[in-house]
């Protein structure tokens, strides 16, 4: 079963504009990622998505493809495509970091081995704890928008908001009370700055947070110092939730035996994939630390994918849910099949490997290399 061939499609999706999130990082327009398609010799095909956000994650659509054109894809050729963690170890051989154009490619390994064992992710990684994952909604703009977002929200199923702060202190507070009013005292309310507030203005931001029933509090500030979130953590008792402080095993193990957060936001793109999501897996387990699956708003592939960890680990059990929230910022994707979503959760496609297949005339609209 020997890997004939990669394929990288660079892809750009509009996200919905009316729905589409205003973080401290900035607005993307649309998702500018990229559809990897790994052949074997045998005919079976398994698809990956890159799905970077520069700011943040260091990558960006052009650098994924690059490096899987010009240093994966040579190395990989030829190479039994059963062999994932060997594959992993030849790319992390070639290339220092550079997370997302991994885990695009172990992506579509993953997808293989699924589709050759004849079963979904989630049944070749030990079966499903739960029948669907637990997902909420991010809204962002301005107050009276963001609040209007979260009541439509909740109208469709939604149980759990999440608002975007880190844009100013005093516009973010506004936005956290209109949402809070909107939605009532009942239903669970969180927010993430993705670092853009400072230290003091995190503290200044407490009484109110605290005062609005806010459920965690996600990334405010800087990843570094890490005892910056531990301070944090000892003067509220609202959880503190680890995004950007938690890139690889290394920021798990710190994490966990610093016990600065409550939560880990687990990015499996970010960790380069499933082979070092499951290792973070296994530290929070072994902290006994919840985790809920972070996003960059990604597309079918990558969310199938994520819903497939999703259902299989008992670590996301809900403590806070989690970000598998692509499907509903985009208007059209590039796979044929949408996710399940009832009363806040999705469930995993249940076709072989990662259930989905590719909507050719969307890629066809959306590539931007047009070959």
């Amino acid at each position: 079963m020997k890997i004939k061939s990669i394929e990288c499609i660079p892809v750009d999706v509009p996200r919905a504009a009316r729905v589409r999130i205003q973080a401290a990082h900035g607005i993307y327009a649309a998702s500018h990622f990229a559809v990897i398609i790994v052949k074997t010799e045998d005919g079976v095909e398994g698809y990956g998505e890159a799905c970077p956000e520069l700011p943040w994650t260091g990558e960006d659509q052009a650098s994924c493809i690059h490096f899987i054109r010009r240093y994966f894809a040579p190395a990989l050729l030829g190479h039994d495509a059963r062999r994932i963690t060997e594959a992993v170890l030849v790319m992390d051989k070639l290339v220092a970091r550079n997370e997302y154009a991994k885990a695009a490619v172990e992506m579509a390994l993953w997808d293989i081995a699924g589709k050759i064992a004849k079963v979904p992710l989630y049944d070749l990684w030990g079966g499903r704890v739960r029948d669907a994952v637990k997902i909420k909604f991010v809204v962002s703009g301005a107050p009276d928008h963001a609040a209007e977002l979260a009541q439509k929200a909740l109208a469709v199923g939604f149980r759990y908001i999440k608002v975007k702060t880190g844009l100013g202190l005093a516009q973010d507070l506004a936005r956290v009370k209109a949402v809070r009013k909107a939605i009532g005292d009942d239903v669970p309310l969180g927010i993430d700055s993705n670092q853009g507030w400072t230290v003091a203005e995190t503290m200044r931001a407490l009484p109110t947070l605290e005062d609005q029933g806010i459920t965690f509090i996600e990334q405010p500030f800087s990843r570094n110092p890490l005892e910056a979130m531990l301070n944090l953590a000892r003067a509220t008792r609202i959880p503190i939730v680890a995004h950007e402080a938690m890139f690889s095993r290394d920021d798990a193990l710190r994490l966990a035996a610093s016990r600065a957060v409550a939560v880990f936001a687990v990015t499996p793109p970010t960790h380069g994939s499933y082979v070092a999501t499951r290792d973070i897996l296994g530290i929070a387990a072994a902290a006994a630390i919840p985790c809920l699956l972070g996003s960059t708003i990604e597309l079918g592939i990558a969310s199938a994918f994520m819903a497939h960890i999703g259902a299989s680990s008992p670590s996301f059990d809900g403590t806070v849910p989690s970000d598998i929230i692509g499907q509903f910022y985009h208007d059209r994707d590039i796979v044929t099949e949408r996710m399940a979503f009832a009363e806040g959760a999705v469930t995993p496609p249940s076709g072989p490997g990662l259930g989905v297949s590719l909507d050719w005339d969307a890629i066809k609209a959306f590539r931007v290399d047009k070959h």
